[in-house]
């Protein structure tokens, strides 16, 4: 199947914890409802009643995403205005104008993209604005001021594999932890694994997790997978959304 392949980047990115509090802590790459909302930036589905997750979920869109750069995590305190209600009268407001929070971003983030989509005019529409290097809205990554270049790569053609046996093989891509039948673990890679939003509707309501492992310093991880996808230069990837569309 055609795969569109492009490379996002950005100085600073931030995709927030479940779990985080007051003190937010990012994800180590960019989640799949994440990545949904930077492909309604590029074609120009706005944010607005979330339109974007009509046309961009995981009923219409399969991804996979590959760590580009190591990890590296930095945290920034960020002076917030209190603006709840719609106003700003800090004299009248018992928390005060302005606090102070430290948030945890990801520093020179980089991340290569794979998208499919059943929708071939939409999908058509999607590579020939990476191709141009176009967007509608502002690419981000997590924040509006995490601005993110986005660099068309490639459409390739993908194949699916089945694993006859479970025998470990290098994946390029994060991999969802329940399609992990064996990791091989190897000297000097630093392996981890997080959980993060895997469908969600409309409203925004998250319906379901998942968790994703990968390897902090963007290497391959030698695991047993029941299916993977590879192209004609040996690059293998697991979709998020492996159940078999797009076939």
């Amino acid at each position: 199947m055609n795969v569109l392949v492009f490379d996002v980047r950005a100085d600073f990115g931030h995709f927030r914890q479940m779990y985080s509090t007051s003190s937010p802590l990012t994800h180590s790459f960019i989640p799949p409802t994440a990545l949904f909302g930077l492909l309604g930036a590029i074609v120009g589905v706005g944010k607005e009643d979330n339109d974007y997750l009509r046309v961009f979920n995981h009923e219409t869109t399969n991804v996979a995403v590959r760590l580009m750069e190591p990890v590296r995590k930095t945290r920034v305190g960020i002076n917030y205005v209190n603006t709840k209600g719609n106003i700003w009268v800090p004299k009248q407001r018992r928390e005060g104008a302005r606090t102070q929070i430290r948030v945890e971003f990801l520093r020179f983030p980089r991340f290569r993209c794979y998208v499919y989509m059943n929708d071939h005019e939409r999908f058509s529409q999607l590579v020939d604005f990476v191709r141009q290097h176009k967007s509608v809205y502002t690419p981000c990554l997590g924040l509006s001021e995490c601005l993110a270049d986005v660099r068309f790569v490639a459409v390739d053609d993908f194949h699916r594999v089945e694993a006859m046996d479970k025998e470990p093989v290098p994946i390029c891509s994060v991999i969802p932890g329940r399609d992990i039948q064996a990791l091989k673990v190897e000297p000097g890679k630093e392996y981890r694994k997080e959980r993060v939003a895997w469908e969600m509707d409309p409203a925004r309501v998250v319906s379901r997790y998942e968790e994703v492992i990968f390897e902090a310093g963007a290497r391959p991880l030698l695991a047993s997978v029941p299916y993977y996808w590879e192209n004609a230069q040996g690059e293998r990837i697991v979709f998020f959304y492996s159940n078999g569309k797009g076939e």
